[in-house]
């Protein structure tokens, strides 16, 4: 790795979105952008172990949901810590309107990284709804604050995780994110839970 893609890994850790990084580091943006997805894809590779799920109902009609603006809640729950672990987003608009609701089993894993894999999971649907901006809220106050900068990412499983997400956020032109109370989280916690008992699929 030479110096500008440590230095473009490095501003991402500290928060920078990957465009502000590449110019930081003066990485060109294309090539940042596929050394970023580069890292994510080996990162993927690198945990194969974890069963991944395909959210089942956000193939449908793609078109005709199209929405520019979405507003994403993730959580991820792990029974033991690690242990049996699951994944779930709720996607809605702006306005309230639920536009898909999604979970995962991961298999064994903590319970941080199954709050990254439902920030995965969450993010990808709403790709699949054709977003460009995203509020993406959880009540994991840990990955908010790495995500945003806050925190710095020192696991190197959370690292893994760190980048899938950050190559996954570049996809977008915008990304907000958002630590909100347990409580207001209480859809994807129940659909998280359903992952890490493996209750049926996405719907």
């Amino acid at each position: 790795m030479g110096r500008s893609e440590e230095e473009f890994v490095r501003g991402l850790i500290d928060g920078l979105t990957w465009k502000d990084s590449a110019v930081e580091s003066g990485f060109p943006p294309e090539k940042a952008k596929a050394f970023l997805e580069s890292i994510a894809r080996f990162a993927g590779s690198a945990n194969a172990d974890i069963e991944f799920g395909v959210p089942s109902d956000t193939s449908k009609d793609t078109c005709a949901n199209h929405h520019e603006e979405l507003v994403v809640h993730t959580d991820g729950a792990s029974l033991g810590n690690p242990g049996p672990s699951g994944a779930g987003a709720v996607v809605t608009t702006p306005d309230g309107v639920k536009v898909a609701s999604v979970h995962e089993h991961l298999g064994h894993a903590t319970n941080n990284r199954a709050e990254y894999e439902a920030v995965r999971l969450g993010l990808e649907t709403a790709l699949t709804y054709g977003a460009r901006r995203v509020t993406l809220r959880m009540d994991s106050e840990l990955v908010a604050r790495q995500l945003t900068g806050r925190y710095k990412v020192k696991n190197r499983d959370l690292m893994n995780a760190f980048f899938e997400v950050k190559a996954l956020i570049a996809k977008f032109d915008d990304v907000k994110i958002e630590s909100i109370p347990r409580e207001q989280n209480g859809e994807a916690d129940k659909l998280a839970s359903m992952g890490a008992r493996d209750i049926g699929k996405s719907g």
